[in-house]
């Protein structure tokens, strides 16, 4: 790497701005269960909402979808 190449950004390096969510179910009751993470999908706190929430949750952190259901959760 030349001096005046940037080193490349690591696709697994931590980035504080980033945030992720996975679904991984929805409850009996309709709410939706995920895992959401700051700057690294590995590590994560699981939650639970209502479906609104859910989707108001996701705009308000601009969260990047780690699973494969669409943005309706209950599909």
């Amino acid at each position: 790497m030349s001096p005046s190449t940037p080193p490349r950004q690591q696709a697994d390096e931590f980035d504080p701005r980033r945030r992720f969510v996975r679904v991984t179910g929805v409850s009996s009751r309709g709410f939706v269960e995920f895992e959401f993470s700051i700057g690294s999908p590995e590590l994560c706190v699981e939650l639970v909402l209502p479906p609104t929430a859910f989707e108001e949750f996701c705009a308000a952190q601009a969260a990047e979808r780690l699973d494969d259901l669409a943005c309706d959760p209950r599909r």
